[in-house]
């Protein structure tokens, strides 16, 4: 005869296969996601920190400046930002055009994104490039490409990142025109949101963080 104790165990085991239990994984999963980004953005952005105040204090770097159109990708960003929340908004309201419509804006306004972080790259690039050429004697090169070279990596990178989210809000378009996300199961929706307003408060504080420390 079953015990009480072997009854708990096998209730528990079963639990692992409801559908609760499996959108507590997929939460968790993502948490393990954007708290890996964090480290990874946090990390190099505290050694840029630390390495720009040490040369500060004994050399005299050449001036970091955020290229506008840079500026103008944040806007797109917060945007987009909005939109996601107001897609989630309606399809927990059952209203599917709403829903549909703004999550076609928001795609909208991260294909504008990715436009406008590409110039912004290459504006990056021929900024690096004056420097370097201005540059009057090869031993003060190094002085130089350093901040330049940063930002492009990191933009770059967060632009990786944003391409993940991107790719992964085209297949929650997909689903939504198949009629899979309703007011009781929207998940895909509230990851893509969740994803989008992470990567914007990264990539706020880290203009910030450049405009700042130079």
């Amino acid at each position: 005869m079953p015990t009480f104790g072997s009854r708990t165990i096998r209730n528990r085991f079963a639990m692992l296969f409801t559908s609760r239990d499996r959108l507590s994984q997929r939460d968790f999963g993502l948490a393990i996601f954007l708290f890996s980004v964090s480290v990874l953005f946090l990390g190099g952005l505290l050694a840029y920190v630390i390495v720009r105040s040490n040369l500060a204090a004994t050399q005299q770097p050449a001036a970091l400046v955020v290229p506008p159109m840079l500026w103008l990708s944040t806007a797109l960003l917060a945007l987009g930002s909005f939109s996601i929340h107001r897609a989630l908004f309606f399809v927990r309201k059952e209203k599917q055009q709403q829903f549909r419509y703004y999550l076609n804006l928001t795609f909208l306004l991260g294909g504008a994104f990715f436009v406008i972080q590409a110039l912004g790259l290459i504006h990056v690039l021929q900024s690096h490039s004056a420097i370097l050429h201005q540059a009057g004697e090869v031993k003060q090169a190094y002085l130089y490409p350093g901040s330049y070279g940063v930002l492009f990596s990191f933009v770059l990178l967060h632009a990786l990142h944003f391409l993940v989210a991107f790719g992964i809000l085209g297949a929650v378009i997909y689903k939504a025109y198949l009629y899979q996300y309703d007011h009781e199961y929207h998940w895909g929706v509230h990851a893509c949101s969740v994803v989008w307003h992470f990567l914007g408060v990264i990539w706020v504080c880290m203009l910030l963080l450049f405009c700042f420390v130079g």
